[in-house]
């Protein structure tokens, strides 16, 4: 009789855990290569809370010798990133996360073996209790960036709820984060750590056949951290390098030079630059072509302005920005920028003319001179060419 249980309760577990065996599919138990998945083993992370010598999180019921086997698998929660990578600096973006459960049954060890039918009963729903294990309980997951990054987390700790192990489930979480205007082009980590319980054991008593068995549950706190990545794409980027102008008040028709240098690792092609100008300041012509700017190159942009007879002298800060394609042919436009220049006090009238007096003084003079010759050659020459020569007589 007990050979005859013994081989029941063998050939019940082998039956099951076959069924389990198969019903997992096989590219879940493969590793994924995605660069931005990166596996951490559960075992290495795994927080247990022990007090004298038990784990809190056990069921007051539990009794380690009713156990009849223990389940060893675990889950193993893998993160990988949603849609594109690749971001713009000064992006600010939601990035969304796949939160993967890819923990399976590993194999079991036997306790003890059921005494009788009853006990053959117990150990069948134990079973199914301990199959459980592998599922990720209550899962929060938090994303941060390395202290110099210049990539800032904006959203808090993310609630994903429980994902089932064994059939390879997901839940997604979302995380707000902004990209420096100044991050350099590269490749950044950010890191995902996820905390949730998971079932380490269970243990059953009672009668099965007469619907008065207890189920008493040990949970363990699980702690994974892993590596995600994104990349800040390489672009062309402008700084104003230098200003001249000769705008005074009351001037129309002055230029304003801008000297712009392309401080980013791409070059920009088909680049105009475009000035916003506001009072005191009005212009017809707001645009100059710069064309291409290979990284490190500087071309200046000539502007003609307008200014108020009325305008404050003082620096004002003129907006301006770039219109450019990048390597791919794509339309771009630059971050906004920031011209000073200065407005010249507008000059009297008295001042205007003051150059041109000693040249129209001299002009009259002249003109005077002039005309004095002429008269005296008119008047006096030709009177003395005219007058006859007469011999004196003789004594």
């Amino acid at each position: 009789m007990n050979i005859t249980k013994t081989t029941l309760v063998v050939l019940l577990i082998i039956v099951t855990l076959t069924s389990l065996a198969a019903a997992i599919p096989a590219d879940e138990l493969r590793a994924g290569r995605n660069h931005n998945t990166t596996n951490i083993s559960p075992a290495a992370s795994t927080h247990t809370t022990t007090a004298a010598g038990l784990p809190d999180d056990l069921s007051p019921g539990f009794t380690f010798s009713e156990n009849f086997y223990d389940v060893y698998g675990q889950p193993n929660l893998v993160a990988s990133i949603v849609g594109d990578e690749k971001f713009d600096r000064g992006d600010e973006v939601t990035l969304t996360i796949d939160l993967i459960n890819r923990g399976v049954v590993l194999g079991f060890e036997s306790d003890r073996m059921p005494d009788d039918d009853e006990e053959i009963d117990l150990a069948r729903m134990e079973l199914g209790y301990e199959l459980q294990q592998v599922n990720a309980i209550g899962i929060t997951a938090m994303l941060a960036a390395p202290e110099d990054s210049p990539i800032e987390v904006k959203s808090g700790p993310q609630q994903a709820g429980s994902i089932k192990g064994d059939t390879g489930a997901r839940k997604t979480v979302r995380f707000n984060i902004e990209i420096d205007e100044n991050a350099p082009a590269g490749t950044y980590p950010l890191v995902l750590a996820t905390s949730y319980m998971y079932q380490k054991n269970a243990q059953v008593s009672g009668n099965v056949s007469e619907s008065r068995a207890d189920v008493n549950l040990w949970y363990d706190t699980l702690d994974q951290t892993q590596a995600l990545h994104i990349t800040v794409k390489k672009l062309a980027d402008f700084e104003v390098t230098n200003v001249s102008s000769d705008l005074r008040a009351g001037e129309d028709d002055r230029t304003l030079s801008i000297t712009y240098t392309n401080t980013g690792e791409e070059i920009a092609t088909e680049a105009v630059a475009r000035i916003s100008v506001t009072d005191p300041f009005s212009s017809t012509d707001d645009q100059a072509y710069l064309g291409t700017l290979a990284p490190g190159e500087s071309v200046t942009g000539t502007f003609v302005l307008d200014t108020d007879s009325d305008a404050p002298i003082k620096p004002y800060g003129i907006d301006t920005e770039i219109r450019f394609k990048d390597a791919a042919g794509d339309l771009k436009v630059s971050e906004s920028m920031t011209a000073t220049a200065t407005i010249e006090p507008l000059i009297p009238t008295s001042a205007k003319v003051k150059p041109y007096i000693l040249p129209a003084v001299l002009l009259i003079l002249l003109g005077l001179v002039a005309a004095g010759v002429r008269y005296y050659l008119m008047n006096f020459a030709g009177k003395n060419r005219n007058t006859p020569i007469t011999d004196e007589p003789d004594d």
